[in-house]
């Protein structure tokens, strides 16, 4: 289990993502990446408290979160940012583990497929934006935290352009990606999702297509960076995000060498 890690009750794959050296010094901490927190424990939510959050970016659909709550939005002094894009539109995952052929190589041909779409994905590309913005501009004690469902694949890759337009190096930002698969204890969750799959889609999945579904394979995220060709312009052009407030973002985040 790495440092990086908090382990939570109620709260899956909770962990820091700031103190990457990076190519004009170090990232700051108070950056923090999780999976959903609509099961937060009292305890949880004391941890959680104790870090001074400032800004929660919830990069799920509508329909997630209507089915999995957040509490952040009840606290005061927290800005959650998320997006209604798709409406009530059905997530992806969902309408593949409805229709689709759930053997590992189908799972892993869903999710090379997947990581290619959601760099571009309208809702996912309105809060990369905006907490990047909120970011640049957030006073420098104020924590940030964003998430999505199971914290792998969309909180994944804001991380992960995130470093790498900052100068972290692509093996540090693979590395941190990769560790979703030891700080999930996968053994405990699966029985859940079992049961929540059988019961929502009257489907079935083995253990080993369960763990492909959970976890991650750095072909996931060289997918992802072969479709954007370019983190900076990516940031740039598909985003949008301003010379300025790029600018104010390496300020916030970068503690400068010597």
């Amino acid at each position: 289990m790495s440092a990086r890690h908090t382990p939570l009750e109620g709260v899956h794959n909770f962990r820091t993502f700031g103190g990457y050296a990076c190519q004009d010094g170090q990232l700051v901490d108070g950056l923090y990446r999780s999976g959903q927190f609509s099961r937060a424990s009292q305890t949880d939510r004391a941890t959680l408290e104790a870090l001074g959050i400032g800004v929660v970016a919830d990069l799920r659909r509508p329909k997630e979160r209507e089915i999995e709550p957040s509490w952040w939005g009840e606290k005061a002094g927290v800005t959650v940012l998320a997006s209604d894009h798709v409406g009530d539109k059905e997530p992806p995952h969902f309408v593949f583990l409805r229709e689709s052929n759930l053997s590992v190589e189908n799972i892993q041909r869903f999710m090379r497929d997947t990581y290619r779409r959601l760099p571009f994905d309208a809702g996912n590309i309105a809060i990369f934006k905006s907490a990047i913005e909120a970011l640049a501009h957030s006073p420098a004690d104020s924590g940030f935290i964003v998430h999505c469902a199971a914290g792998k694949d969309r909180t994944g890759l804001f991380c992960a352009f995130l470093k790498a337009e900052l100068g972290v190096s692509y093996q540090d930002i693979l590395d941190d990606y990769m560790m979703t698969n030891t700080a999930v204890d996968f053994d405990v969750i699966m029985p859940g999702y079992h049961q929540r799959i059988k019961t929502e889609f009257d489907r079935t999945m083995s253990d080993e297509a369960m763990r492909a579904f959970l976890g991650v394979e750095g072909e996931y995220l060289d997918a992802a960076f072969d479709e954007i060709k370019d983190a900076s312009e990516y940031w740039r052009d598909a985003v949008g995000v301003s010379e300025a407030d790029l600018a104010k973002l390496r300020e916030r985040l970068v503690i400068k060498a010597g």
